[in-house]
């Protein structure tokens, strides 16, 4: 019996050592609950239309599970988003080839985490409110440049860069997440970057004794958000032929609680990308259900909100349990 029981534990014990198991019980329930209310849920079609949906918000989710591992906060994700679309529209509107025009976006977006990192680490202004500070500022400036109207009649080439559908059934910005995801997954598990990174979420001063370069480690976060915040917001503009001024407005808070269900530590230290993965699979699921369900659509936020308060309670716990406290 005793053996059985700490055999019992062990597995227990190593279920809780999986930092996604905040998104994998809700996805979990929410599938078998769907399944039964509406078996159309998982239908090809529709699952593809989740995981486009998804793609979305993990492609700026990678770069953000970074910034939480190593205590970083970027409020203004949704302003890079909007911003890096807006860009990408009005430079192909201006008649600069396509290519030119996505390198461009991503510069923008870089400018706008080159900001968020001087104002934070050389600064040393609360990330919080710097980056809403910033967030403010970039959305600011997309109203005047774009008088807050949306830029659309794009031609075929930049359209095709989220429309087309690989062997006519697998949408682009899918195949883009996951090399993408691979890509993060490994540069956080498996080379010194990822490892220094998670070092300083763990302990800034430690980090710094240990020799690593933690402002430019810091910064490379902070840009990265932001540039893969505008590809995301240069691919919404291609899937919807219009590059609209407020595309990624409201985004940056479901995209932090998918992070952070996912089994990102919001105190640092911890990241997972495929976890990442999973609470943008989550979220977009949600929405997906209540639609399917016939359920309105003004739950959305009350349903993240509970799941992202489980999610944290469910963190708590497992690191008290590996604590042994």
């Amino acid at each position: 019996m005793n053996k059985e029981n700490s055999k019992g534990k062990a597995v227990f014990k190593a279920l809780l050592s999986k930092n996604e198991l905040g998104a994998v019980l809700p996805l979990a329930l929410l599938l078998i609950v769907v399944a039964f209310v509406n078996p159309n849920f998982f239908s090809t079609g529709n699952i593809f239309d989740i995981l486009r949906t998804a793609s979305f918000t993990f492609i700026v989710a990678i770069p953000l599970t970074f910034l939480l591992s190593s205590q970083g906060m970027d409020l203004s994700v949704g302003a890079a988003t909007s911003l890096g679309g807006v860009i990408c529209g009005m430079t192909l509107k201006a008649g600069v080839p396509l290519p030119l025009a996505i390198v461009l976006a991503l510069i923008a977006g870089a400018a706008v985490g080159t900001l968020n990192g001087i104002l934070i680490i050389k600064s040393n202004l609360p990330a919080f409110i710097a980056t809403l500070g910033t967030q403010y500022l970039v959305n600011g400036i997309i109203a005047i440049i774009t008088n807050n109207l949306a830029i659309s009649n794009f031609e075929g080439n930049f359209k095709q860069l989220s429309q087309y559908k690989l062997f006519d059934q697998i949408p682009m910005p899918i195949i883009y997440a996951i090399v993408l995801g691979i890509i993060g997954q490994f540069l956080l598990t498996k080379t010194r970057f990822g490892r220094e990174v998670l070092a300083i979420g763990g302990n800034k001063e430690t980090a710094y004794l240990a020799g690593i370069k933690v402002n430019s480690r810091r910064m490379v976060t902070f840009i990265g958000t932001s540039v893969f915040a505008s590809l995301a917001g240069v691919l919404i503009a291609s899937r919807f032929a219009s590059a609209q001024p407020a595309a990624g407005t409201g985004t940056e808070l479901s995209i932090m609680a998918g992070v952070i269900i996912g089994g990102t530590s919001m105190f640092g230290g911890q990241g997972t990308v495929i976890g990442s993965a999973l609470g943008a699979i989550l979220l977009a699921t949600i929405t997906n259900a209540l639609i399917l369900m016939n359920v309105s659509t003004l739950w959305q936020n009350a349903i993240y909100g509970l799941i992202l308060i489980v999610a944290l309670y469910v963190d708590k716990y497992r690191r008290k349990a590996l604590s042994g406290e």
